[in-house]
């Protein structure tokens, strides 16, 4: 069996995804002495590594990721998301998790997703706009692992995702198939349709994106953790967007924005 010993990451980060991607390429398994991050891009497994070459947490590690993956893959993962995190501390051998997954808002009835003659909605029917918009989660998930694991410093921890979003990233052979292949949806609402159609043409693999809305967003969370993403301006704009939305509003208010909480669960 072929294996591939990547070495720490003393030397860069570049050459350590040119190893990982050429062993999956070959079905072969990476192996590390210290530590490893594994992400769906590169440049966010990027983001992460530097954060634990300088000595950070995986908690640290993962807001780094996360950020980068919300800009380079919005497709699956994003501050207006949810998620799960397993904790393991390998000293003590504590296993906990931490449930940020999104919320529904309070005005939602058993009949949200029916039509007016109470049958089931079409999937793309319910779910595109803002009728199945849920308080997001991601966020206050992020503050919440750094509050407990983490040791860096926070505003440190969006440095990639910020400079990415503003410079520019290279557009994923993925994500161009799907901004293609999702383009009756993409196009019914402006800002998806500016972003990923500009002058009505689909973006391509290679391209340069860049989204400097994305950056700004980082940046005040960088600035005022989740303060103004839950009960300001970014929360009066995502319950704006998410009740004007033409033809498939939703009911998210700032109340459900304000009251959030991560939970903490038994695996």
């Amino acid at each position: 069996p072929f294996s591939v010993f990547a070495q720490e990451a003393a030397d860069a980060v570049q050459p350590e995804t040119t190893i990982s991607i050429n062993a999956k390429a070959a079905g072969a398994p990476v192996r590390a002495k210290e530590w490893m991050v594994v992400a769906a891009n590169p440049l966010a497994s990027q983001a992460g590594a530097k954060v634990l070459e300088r000595g950070g947490t995986a908690a640290d590690a993962m807001i780094a990721v996360q950020t980068v993956l919300g800009l380079v893959e919005p497709q699956s993962s994003g501050l207006g998301g949810g998620a799960f995190l397993v904790w393991y501390d390998g000293e003590s051998g504590e296993l906990t998790t931490l449930d940020g997954r999104e919320t529904a808002p309070a005005a939602v009835t058993p009949r949200l997703f029916q039509d007016e003659n109470g049958e089931t909605m079409k999937f793309f029917d319910a779910v595109v706009g803002g009728r199945s918009v849920g308080v997001p989660g991601t966020p206050a998930l992020m503050e919440k692992a750094h509050q407990k694991w983490g040791n860096q410093k926070w505003d440190t921890l969006f440095e990639d995702g910020i400079a990415l979003a503003a410079e520019g990233f290279t557009m994923s052979e993925r994500l161009a198939g799907m901004i293609e292949r999702d383009a009756d949806r993409l196009v019914r609402f402006g800002g998806t349709a500016a972003y990923f159609y500009p002058a009505g043409v689909p973006l391509k693999e290679g391209q340069t994106l860049r989204n400097p809305d994305y950056a700004e967003t980082l940046r005040d969370l960088a600035k005022n953790r989740t303060e103004n993403f839950y009960g300001g301006d970014i929360a009066r704009d995502i319950v704006r967007t998410v009740q004007n939305t033409s033809g498939n509003p939703g009911v998210l208010a700032m109340p459900d924005m304000a009251s959030y909480q991560v939970k903490e669960r038994a695996p």
